[in-house]
């Protein structure tokens, strides 16, 4: 971007301040060259944004977060069925780096292990197809077990886990979508809570009023500190729907396949449109 106007260049900005913030008489113990070598810094920094700067004036920058937000985002292609083999290697490769030597993840940058997000990137890498039995993941599901596995994860975790089965729906804190009926002036309306909270709470609500449920890919098992599947935890097939939500469910998501059967990519199979009504025949001839 050009820029017409005279800016005064980095040097005479330290300078105008070194000689406003330090009296005359202790200015001369200021050395020239360090005055100089912080100029040359500051000048390379302020260029260097500069060449980052778009025509329009605005920055783009990367914003990073930890390996739960891509292990969730596969997690959802492959339950909506839209998996790509060569996006999700590409998102692995940035997961598999970021494990501890410990086998946990981390929430930030040199961070400890945070149970969540290990067994959602361990999901998320068996999803893509590493092995169970390789050295990172055997370290993952070890890592997770010690540390209480799949019951003690946040909610947020077992809510994904109950999408693939591998969580009862019954055993979540339920939050009813009435509660976006709350006016605004109550403690719990949903517009007391930031933009990215609503987005997220009301989306949780409308998969807690209708439970989708898909079959599992693949067993969770060594994520478990139990030998075997604990009383009340979902692990195999789908029992048959008990709960009128469940028996609604499956009548919304019943199509060409049984009721609760999942799409190749996990996820339920959408109702098939109702055939058309047959065309009224010939009217009867009238005496």
């Amino acid at each position: 971007m050009t820029v017409t106007a005279a800016v005064p260049s980095v040097a005479d900005l330290i300078a105008e301040a070194t000689v406003a913030a330090t009296p005359v008489a202790s200015a001369a113990l200021v050395p020239v060259d360090e005055v100089d070598r912080v100029a040359g810094t500051l000048g390379r920094a302020v260029g260097h944004l500069l060449s980052l700067q778009d025509d329009a004036g605005w920055w783009k920058g990367d914003l990073e977060t930890n390996t739960t937000m891509d292990s969730e985002d596969l997690m959802l292609r492959h339950w909506l069925g839209i998996w790509d083999p060569k996006q999700a290697e590409l998102t692995a490769r940035f997961i598999r780096p970021q494990q501890n030597p410990d086998g946990s993840w981390p929430i930030y940058h040199g961070g400890p292990g945070d149970l969540a997000a290990t067994v959602e990137s361990y999901i998320a890498l068996r999803m893509v197809g590493d092995s169970p039995d390789a050295p990172h993941m055997r370290a993952a599901a070890a890592w997770a077990r010690a540390r209480g596995g799949v019951p003690a994860t946040r909610v947020f975790t077992r809510i994904w886990l109950a999408l693939f089965g591998w969580w009862r729906w019954e055993d979540l804190p339920v939050l009813p979508p009435e509660l976006m009926f709350v006016p605004a002036k109550m403690p719990l309306s949903i517009y007391r809570f930031a933009s990215w909270g609503r987005q997220t709470i009301v989306a949780i609500m409308v998969l807690m009023a209708h439970r989708p449920t898909g079959i599992p890919p693949f067993s969770i098992q060594e994520l478990f500190p139990e030998p075997e599947a604990p009383a009340g935890r979902r692990r195999g097939r789908r029992p048959a729907a008990t709960d009128p939500r469940d028996v609604l469910l499956e009548d919304l998501f019943a199509g060409s396949a049984p009721a609760g059967a999942a799409a190749p990519g996990g996820a339920l199979v959408p109702a098939a449109p109702a055939p058309a009504p047959p065309p009224p025949g010939p009217k009867a001839a009238s005496h």
